[in-house]
């Protein structure tokens, strides 16, 4: 019997599910891609998509590893390779070929917080090989740090090749639990992209003292909406020197997370719950609007694509557009691949990147002395 990745290199075109689970813990997002060729040549289709939610119980579990300890941590990276894999044989109901699996992030330690950059993702990768039988990649971010960059945003190789338009200059903006932008263009090398601002990651801290515990986002933005915006603490949260810093630059819960977001809440416990959800809405929409003014806009973008999670607040969203105008700003379409599913694809194309021994990051993006194969191979 050859090699299993012997015959994977032998074949050109691939059945690969990626899977991803982002910084607001609310589900596993999988893609099922059909994927021709690598590197510059690739071709991608997506075949199917599904968000499986996680019940409360473990999205609590996994928002505990992030105080957890070394127990904790060691149990919840099988527990969590489990779950993704139950999410891969979701879409994947054939044959799979190749799984590339982002994982969870519990801690992102960027260089501006100075210690040792680091990052640690969960959801061990042999689990996943071993319980859907195909070869798997996963741990992505840690060869970028390694090389002396951010390890983030990873996606932008993928934003590149699959989502640019030719003669135009798109920002693609994610709004998720922090949200990022990626300005690409026809050439690879200018592109730009950083974490560019607090994303839903503070909103959903605030929802449930906000909703009564009915709700744990802020749902179409219905909540928000009936809030009023408090421009004395926006003007507070704008003075953040995370927002300051130039790119390349990357953050997380680490600085935005339920711990901060409460604490400033506390402190302003004379404004009701539904202000202060309000204004955090109008926080992470200013904060990427004031990210383009400092460094996207001189670029000459032509428009504006949102993805994420954020993209259905339509409160967020209104706030986004008058800030930005009269730059158009949209919810992302591009080349048949539906926004929420947009991340998950993007590990599906690195997964292949890394069996073919192709670098997937631009060191550009993330300041890493030279580009990197991310990733690291489980055999089933």
């Amino acid at each position: 019997m050859s090699h299993p990745l012997v015959r994977l290199l032998q074949q050109r075109k691939k059945r690969v599910v990626g899977l991803m689970s982002g910084t607001s813990v609310d589900g596993i997002d999988a893609a099922l891609v059909d994927i021709d060729d690598f590197g510059d040549d690739a071709r991608v289709s997506l075949v199917d998509f599904a968000t499986v939610p996680y019940t409360p119980a473990q999205r609590e579990a996994i928002l505990s590893l992030m105080r957890g300890d070394a127990a904790a941590l060691c149990q919840g990276n099988f527990t969590l390779g489990q779950w993704l894999a139950d999410a891969a044989m979701k879409v994947g109901k054939g044959p799979i070929d190749l799984v590339g699996s982002h994982g969870q992030t519990v801690w992102h330690q960027a260089r501006f917080m100075g210690g040792v950059s680091s990052t640690l993702q969960l959801g061990e990768p042999a689990v996943i090989a071993a319980r859907t039988g195909a070869v798997t990649v996963g741990d992505f971010r840690v060869a970028d740090m390694a090389r002396g960059g951010e390890g983030a945003p990873l996606l932008p190789f993928a934003d590149w090749l699959l989502f640019r338009a030719p003669g135009r200059v798109r920002a693609l903006q994610n709004i998720g639990g922090i949200a990022n932008v990626a300005v690409v263009s026809d050439d690879r090398d200018a592109t730009l992209a950083f974490d560019n601002g607090p994303g839903n990651v503070m909103i959903d801290a605030l929802m449930p003292a906000a909703s009564n515990g009915v709700e744990a986002i802020d749902r179409d933005g219905a909540w928000s909406a009936r809030g009023r915006v408090q421009e004395d603490l926006v003007a507070e949260l704008m003075r953040d020197d995370y927002l300051q810093l130039p790119p390349p630059k990357s953050t997380g819960r680490e600085r935005y997370g339920a711990p901060s977001t409460l604490a400033w809440a506390a402190r302003h416990a004379d404004r009701t719950p539904l202000d202060l959800v309000a204004t955090v809405v109008a926080f992470a929409a200013r904060a990427i609007a004031d990210s383009y003014r400092r460094f996207v806009l001189p670029r000459g973008v032509d428009e504006v694509l949102v993805s994420g999670g954020g993209a259905h607040n339509a409160t967020l969203m209104a706030e986004l557009a008058q800030k930005l105008a009269p730059l158009p700003v949209r919810p992302f379409v591009a080349n048949g691949i539906d926004a929420d599913a947009k991340e998950a694809v993007a590990f599906a194309l690195f997964a292949v990147q890394t069996i073919h021994a192709d670098p997937a990051s631009l060191p550009s993006v993330t300041g890493a002395e030279r580009a990197a194969i991310l990733g690291k191979i489980c055999l089933p």
